[in-house]
């Protein structure tokens, strides 16, 4: 194998070579001496030159290499259409000096990226600590850690100093504004945060602006990708997604973490993340990730993401579909709008503009109506949106209005394993598949939920959760709104008149092996499912503060170990509840629509 010098004087040189090595060469490799930083426009170079010269390796020399993007462009790095390649970057770490996305893997195929490191610098967040609170006036002060930038970001969450979590009944704290004040003080108007706030608390505070692409490291339209032990220090808003194309990826070994004190800092950082750690969406075949670690992200440790369509249009088996989240149908897939409801083949597709759907009048006057959060906010409702024609193979009853969704877009056959998991965020679930032996610490643990309006499709065939250890669930951010009350949730969501969907939202539910410690909740919530397995579980100490509020709209009970509502057909086999404490009504509490319950609980009072 040929080793390659590199250096900044020789990048047109290492262009010149690799192509001349094409005929013969199985790798590339790039080892020689480096200095301590390179532009990062090698790296950009190093890794266009495998593709071009249609390689199946290439090894990126250790070191740091910082930079912007290219001018005119808004992604520091962008790898497209390689197929078969292995990137080698052990000891990399890419510094992105402006605020927008890292790195892009966009139709890919048989790509592995081995060690990478990323970070920013400036970072994209903030952090400090609250020295004046004015709830009257609705704002706080915070007093920026020093080496963090002074920056007058908006996202902010209220930290505890002692568990570095998000602080305990924490309210949600959406808007809001920011100003940079004398001394290193940002003060955020924000009235839900000035009324929970206490002077001595931490905040961090986020937002990217304008001209940036956010997220770290995106993987689109993509399948068979591999990320090993690659980094993500911080990013702008998620830190490694996944959406469209075949997926099938592996994530192994990966970390999104906090990275060191940027220079000048005696605080280490609050955050990895703005938002998600992780994020799978509208995959084929859903993403192995396995042996990862995550840490402190803003939002949600780790999630795989799937919605449904409306139908906007029916001519005869031609249907015009507007999608709620990503517009990922293709040919070949299967529709259904529910789990025991016929399913239609996708024969063609045409994705046409808004423009030119020729939408009836009363579809045009719903999706000019509809609030955020209402049934018809679709992504066809904003200016250029678009919607997809479909035929399908078979005749079906849906008509204009009714919702459907993808079987193959939803990332089932995912696999959540062996993973090390402390964050303030949920593992959020969409899809079917295997969460297994996780260790999970953090005020939100498990939930699988389609999150969508309750007229909307939604349908999850077999979760398997077994094997994992899940510690303090439930401890922040009491939401009465929310069903997720559990430290293991399985809702099916609202059902349009104050209650959950009946059971068949979820089928085949298995939760065995687990062993859920401590917090001031139920250990497992279940609703709108048939054929649930409860067994083996261990639920120690649970109970032994009051509980939150969460699930209260509802009417769930908070005060009991396993929850049940809207389920046909449950088997509770033995499970153990050890040392609940005194804030604990009964082991097991059926809710409404409770049919064919089998089992019990085993109580003992010591552990």
């Amino acid at each position: 194998m040929r080793v390659i010098p590199i250096g900044s004087q020789n990048i047109l040189r290492i262009l010149i070579t690799l192509l001349a090595l094409l005929p013969f060469a199985k790798g590339i490799s790039a080892t020689a001496a480096i200095a301590a930083a390179h532009p990062i426009v090698e790296l950009r170079q190093l890794m266009q030159a495998a593709v071009t010269a249609k390689t199946n390796r290439v090894v990126i020399p250790p070191g740091i290499y910082r930079g912007v993007p290219k001018p005119g462009e808004r992604v520091l790095v962008e790898l497209r259409n390689a197929a078969g390649l292995e990137i080698i970057a052990d000891g990399v770490t890419m510094i992105c000096e402006h605020p927008t996305r890292a790195m892009n893997i966009s139709r890919c195929t048989n790509v592995t990226l081995r060690g990478l490191t990323i970070d920013y610098d400036p970072l994209p967040f903030t952090q400090g600590e609250i020295v004046t609170v004015n709830p009257a006036e609705g704002w706080l002060d915070v007093k920026i850690h020093a080496g963090y930038p002074v920056e007058p970001y908006t996202r902010l969450d209220i930290v505890d100093r002692q568990t570095r979590y998000r602080k305990q009944d924490k309210p949600f704290m959406w808007g809001g504004k920011a100003e940079v004040r004398p001394g290193g003080i940002v003060r955020v108007q924000n009235r839900s945060a000035a009324a929970f706030a206490q002077v001595g608390d931490l905040a961090s505070m986020g937002g990217y602006g304008n001209n940036v692409v956010p997220h770290t490291l995106a993987v689109e339209d993509s399948g068979n990708i591999t990320l090993q032990n690659v980094t993500v220090f911080t990013s702008n808003c998620m830190g490694i997604i996944a959406s469209g194309g075949e997926g099938n990826h592996r994530f192994l070994g990966c970390r999104v973490v906090p990275g060191p004190p940027p220079p000048g800092a005696t605080e280490p950082r609050i955050l990895s993340t703005e938002a998600d750690a992780i994020l799978t969406s509208s995959l084929r075949q859903g993403v192995l990730t396995e042996g990862c670690e995550i840490r402190d992200a803003g939002d949600d440790s780790w999630s795989v993401q799937s919605s449904d369509y409306v139908i906007v249009k029916r001519e005869g088996r031609t249907l015009l579909l507007a999608a709620r989240d990503t517009m990922a149908v293709q040919s070949g897939d299967r529709l259904q709008a529910s789990l025991n409801g016929p399913v239609a083949r996708v024969v063609s597709r045409t994705v046409l503009k808004r423009k030119d759907a020729a939408l009836s009048p009363a579809i045009e006057q719903h999706l000019a109506k509809s609030g955020p959060w209402g049934y018809w906010h679709l992504l066809p409702a904003f200016p250029g949106g678009n919607v997809c024609q479909v035929t399908v193979d078979a005749e079906v009853p849906w008509q204009e209005g009714d919702s459907v969704y993808d079987l193959d877009r939803q990332g089932n056959g995912f696999i959540f394993r062996n993973n090390t998991v402390r964050s303030s965020g949920r593992i959020l679930i969409k899809a079917s598949g295997l969460v297994e032996s996780n260790r999970i610490e953090g005020p939100f643990a498990i939930s699988v939920l389609p999150e969508v309006p309750h007229q909307a499709a939604a349908g999850i065939d077999e979760i398997v959760i077994r094997h994992n250890l899940i510690r303090e669930a439930h401890m922040f951010n009491p939401f009465p709104d929310s069903p997720q009350a559990g430290a293991i949730s399985v809702m099916g969501g609202d059902d349009g008149h104050g209650g959950l969907r009946p059971a068949g939202v979820h089928g085949r539910v298995i939760i065995e092996n687990n062993t859920i410690e401590g917090g001031n909740g139920a250990g497992i919530v279940i609703s709108s499912a048939r054929d649930v397995t409860i067994r083996s579980n261990r639920l120690v100490r649970l109970l032994h503060m009051p509980p939150n509020s969460t699930g209260k709209r509802y009417r769930i009970d908070n005060h009991a170990a396993v929850w049940l509502a809207q389920c046909d057909h449950v088997l509770l086999q033995d499970n153990q509840l050890l040392a609940p404490g005194p804030e604990l009504s009964q082991p097991v509490v059926q809710g409404p629509g409770v049919k064919q319950v089998e089992g019990a609980l085993t109580i003992s009072p010591t552990h």
